[in-house]
């Protein structure tokens, strides 16, 4: 009987121990399942901890074109490529002479300001050619704008690239709709790239060739065939492509100058510049280290951080309405215009 007790109890101890164990082992299990989800499907690489900013560059892709030339290849072009273009899907620089190690491709334009025009299509043309299915949007940029890519795949994530519209700092022009400021960098959507080549580059009534401005000719061929001038403001209507360097833009604009006449929307002088900021123009060679040093080692105790969310996508209607919206903007600047 004593035996047949004690069986009964040790039974008992051991069936919880292992209960316990099985438990223990079922919870781990769970957990390290948990964390193999997550680092599979939102973070870039298997150490690093997923972010924001990871999950964009792989669902926003950006295609960056800049503008240089031979003599810059070693400066501006190398300050761009170790600071800002890194960070872009892919990077190529508009040059007259390839440089593998850069990244320059030949474009065979003679250097020149009046021939920028000319290679701007010549470098628009080049990326429809060979990239236009691998990326969702397509940058020009100067070799003395700095831009900050995680903004501007922010701004681009919720529109469908597959719209035929285009952003960036918009000017006004004798045309209606006006364009986008070249120094600031304006980005163009997959189908407007689409358009540009396939109904635009290869019509002169679209798209005549001539030695004016490249932003305003390219604008213009834009416009000529559908794709919409997009509003890169913010909710305060603060803008996020700047035309200027900073220290022209802060504490206020300077007034009296170029801008006045040319500013599509008429600016906030003593609040210009959105918290979500995307480029800056005639960035000097100590800026690029300085901009980086800001915006990506300094940091403020105590501040807030960044969302932890990303807004909403829109849908095919939303979409049409946004386009429908913006097509339909009218400048408020009533200052002269020039041609």
């Amino acid at each position: 009987m004593f035996r047949n007790v004690l069986c009964l109890v040790l039974g008992l101890i051991v069936g919880m121990q292992l209960t316990e164990l099985w438990d223990y082992v079922m919870l781990t299990g769970n957990e390290y399942e948990s964390t193999a989800i997550a680092v599979d499907t939102a973070a870039p690489t298997p150490l690093a901890k997923a972010t924001l900013a990871d999950r964009l560059y792989h669902e926003t892709r950006v295609l960056c074109l800049v503008l240089t030339m031979p003599t810059q290849h070693k400066t501006k072009a190398a300050k761009v490529l170790s600071t800002w273009g890194a960070r872009c899907n892919k990077l190529i620089f508009l040059s007259s002479q390839d440089d593998v190690e850069l990244g320059a491709v030949n474009l065979n334009v003679t250097e020149s300001r009046d021939n920028l025009y000319t290679k701007v299509r010549a470098g628009l043309a080049y990326a429809y050619e060979h990239y236009v299915e691998d990326y969702d949007w397509f940058l020009k940029a100067d070799d003395d704008t700095y831009v900050v890519m995680e903004n501007l795949r922010l701004f681009l994530y919720p529109y469908d690239p597959e719209a035929a519209v285009f952003f960036g700092h918009r000017f006004r022009t004798t045309y209606p709709h006006g364009y986008m400021s070249g120094g600031a960098g304006y980005v163009l959507s997959r189908d407007a790239l689409r358009r540009l080549n396939l109904f635009a580059l290869n019509n002169t009534k679209f798209c005549p060739l001539n030695t004016n401005a490249e932003d305003r000719q390219i604008g213009h061929c834009l416009l000529n065939v559908g794709v919409v001038a997009g509003d890169s403001r913010d909710e305060l209507a603060r803008e996020r492509f700047l035309p200027l360097h900073p220290r022209h833009l802060m504490p206020r604009i300077q007034s009296g100058t170029w801008l006045d006449k040319y500013d599509y929307f008429k600016p906030n002088l003593s609040d210009c510049c959105s918290d979500s900021g995307i480029s800056f123009h005639y960035t000097k060679m100590y800026d690029y280290d300085m901009y980086e040093f800001f915006l990506y080692h300094l940091r403020i105790f105590g501040l807030p951080k960044t969302p932890s969310v990303l807004p909403q996508r829109l849908d095919y209607k939303q979409m049409e309405e946004k386009l429908e919206y913006w097509d339909q903007q009218i400048s408020d600047n009533t200052a002269p215009i020039e041609d």
